[in-house]
């Protein structure tokens, strides 16, 4: 009988060398659960050259200018999320993203004034459109 070899399990991935971020460059804070969104909004702000920071509690924060923040459930809790990020990130400007948003919802809407965000994006939505809204909340 032939031996097969067993596939072996990937070796670990060695973490990327941690990077510390200048306090003055200006950065997009992601407050985004899943990771694979935080991940995709991640690589869509570095493709246009603006530096994101993964928004985790209790750690330094550089300079932000902009949160984005997924909103689960906006009628409930949406509000008091939203300034508790404003008390944690005081100078910055708020993106509520959300899927409970009606579909095609974006910019300064009644939505955002309610939640008192600068602005919201209803999930999903195109790479492009959340790019010229963060740019057009930041000016970066």
């Amino acid at each position: 009988m032939p031996a097969f070899d067993m596939p072996r399990p990937a070796e670990p991935a060695t973490p990327p060398p941690r990077v510390e971020l200048d306090p003055q460059q200006p950065c997009v804070a992601l407050c985004e659960p899943d990771a694979l969104l935080r991940a995709l909004l991640g690589e869509w702000l570095q493709r246009a050259d603006i530096e994101p920071l993964r928004c985790a509690t209790g750690a330094p924060a550089p300079r932000v200018v902009l949160v984005v923040a997924d909103v689960p459930a906006p009628r409930q809790d949406g509000a008091a999320r939203i300034a508790l990020l404003r008390q944690r990130f005081p100078d910055a400007k708020v993106l509520a993203i959300s899927g409970q948003f009606m579909p095609g919802v974006c910019g300064a809407t009644a939505a955002a004034i309610a939640l008192g965000a600068d602005a919201v994006l209803a999930k999903p939505f195109a790479a492009n459109l959340f790019i010229d809204t963060v740019r057009a909340l930041t000016g970066l």
